[in-house]
Order: structure tokens, then sequence, then C-alpha cells
């Protein structure tokens, strides 16, 4: 009996992982047609996250599922980094949906055929971290302290962050995000920053802005060289022009 279920737990979890690939199909196909869409893109992801599962299941029914332990380990790794009040509102508002991401982000990395979700649910990190912040009030040494020394998840955590309240925001952050980013989303999300905060910015702020853009490895076309010359385009000063 116990080897029968063996058997059929197995198989149920290939099933799962055959579904994942048939909706990836599906949605190679739609991407011809119709690039960009947010149908498509919700394909992608569910079928990613079937495809994977038959080979995370194992290591998943290991660790606890409680999301109270979830919510802690979160909150704890935050406080860790210097910002224990942030991870105070953070646990309340952020943590399931965070540690989620973090672990599917994880296993699509690698797998060129995954951009789109990937990219897709580190803009859903932000814009959820931009909302809260919007709400919330964080302190901006706390908030730079989880960008400066965070894992890249923290990193883009804090640009969303930023991004839902300029007063966060500094030139130092943007910079190192232009800079030393350590994905070409999080040098997006930094240029979007820029853009978004430029008026909080002092006049030497926006000044070290342009000239990380001018020094990055930003490509010559592209989502990215449209928005860092937008960003360029701005008046370091009022009066100026670029």
């Amino acid at each position: 009996m116990v080897d029968f279920v063996k058997r059929w737990s197995s198989a149920a979890r290939w099933v799962v992982g055959a579904a994942g690939l048939a909706l990836l199909v599906v949605a190679a196909i739609k991407i011809t047609a119709a690039s960009g869409d947010a149908g498509v893109v919700s394909l992608v992801i569910v079928g990613a996250v079937l495809l994977i599962s038959p080979f995370v299941l194992d290591r998943v029914e290991g660790v606890s599922l409680s999301l109270t332990s979830v919510d802690l380990q979160f909150a704890h790794e935050i406080s860790e980094l210097g910002a224990p009040k942030a991870a105070r509102i953070l646990q309340s508002t952020l943590g399931n949906f965070a540690e989620s991401y973090a672990f599917i982000h994880e296993e699509l990395v690698g797998n060129p055929g995954f951009k789109s979700a990937r990219v897709h649910l580190q803009d859903r990190l932000v814009d959820r971290s931009a909302a809260i912040s919007s709400r919330q009030k964080f302190e901006a040494t706390e908030v730079r302290r989880l960008f400066k020394n965070g894992p890249p998840m923290m990193r883009v955590l804090a640009l969303g962050l930023m991004q839902g309240d300029h007063s966060l925001a500094d030139g130092g952050t943007i910079t190192e995000a232009i800079l030393h980013y350590r994905s070409r989303n999080e040098q997006w999300q930094g240029l979007e920053l820029a853009r978004l905060s430029w008026d909080s910015l002092s006049r030497s702020e926006r000044q070290e802005v342009h000239i990380a853009i001018r020094e990055s490895e930003i490509p010559g076309t592209g989502y990215r060289r449209k928005l860092a010359n937008a960003v360029l385009s701005l008046a370091v000063s009022p009066g100026d022009s670029d």
C-alpha cells in the first residue's frame, strides 16, 4: 500500500509538471501574437510554477509552511539588516508575498524562457512596496540601509519603498542602482526612481545621477535607454536643459 501511494504521488507530480509545460507552450505561441499581454504573462508564471513544482516539492515539504513562521523569518532578516521599524511594518503588509516572490524567483533563475515571469514578479514587488510606503511612514536611514546591505530582492524592495515615498530616496542609492545593479530590472527601477523623485533631489545629487547614467552600461537602444534619456533630459537646476 505504501509503495502504491508513493508511485501515485510521483505520477501526480509529473502530471502537474506536464501541465505546466503545456501552459508554457501555449504562452510561447501567444507571445508571438500578443507581446506584453497581461494574460500571456500570467500563463508564463502559472506554467513556470507548475513546471518546477515536481522538482521542488520534496524540498518544500521539509520546510515549515506556517505563515507565522514565514512572516517572522522575513521580519528577522530585515531587522538583521538594520531596519527594525521597517521590519514591523513589512511583516504585516508584505511578508507572505515577498517570501513567495523570493522562492519562485530563485527557482526561475537560469531559465531564459522565464525572463518575462521574473520581471513581472519583480515589478509586482515594487508596486506593492510603493503602495505600502505611500500609506505607512518609514525611516529613510533604514530603507537606504536595506538597499545597501540587502540581497537582490531587498534592494528591489527598497527601491519600491522609495518610489512610493520620495522623501526616502537619495542620490547615492539611485546612482548605485544605475551603476552597480544586480539585475537589469534593478537598473530600470533605479532610473524610474530618479525620474519620479527628481524634484526632491538636490542639484549635486541630480548631477551625480546624470554622471552615473553616462558612465553606466546601458544599451544604445531599448526600454532602459529610453528611460535613461528621459532622465538625462531633466534639468539639473531651474532654467537648465540637458
